[in-house]
C-alpha cells in the first residue's frame, strides 16, 4: 500500500495481522474509523473457528 492510500482510506498501519499461509503472505490491516458491526461479526466469526478446532481436536 502506498502512502497515500492508507491516508485516504485512514488505514492504520500500525495496528495489523500478519500470516502466512501457503506460502502467501496474508496482511489485514485496520481502519482508523471504528465499525462496531463490523468488529463485532469478526469477534464472532473468529470464536466459532476457535470453537470448531477444539472440537475438532478433542475429538466432540
Amino acid at each position: 500500500m502506498n502512502e497515500n492510500y492508507i491516508n485516504e482510506n485512514k488505514i492504520d498501519s500500525e495496528h495489523k495481522i500478519e500470516s502466512v499461509i501457503n506460502d502467501c503472505k496474508v496482511t489485514i490491516c485496520f481502519s482508523k474509523n471504528r465499525n462496531n458491526h463490523v468488529e463485532r461479526n469478526i469477534l464472532e466469526n473468529l470464536l466459532d473457528t476457535f470453537e470448531n478446532r477444539m472440537k475438532s481436536q478433542i475429538g466432540c
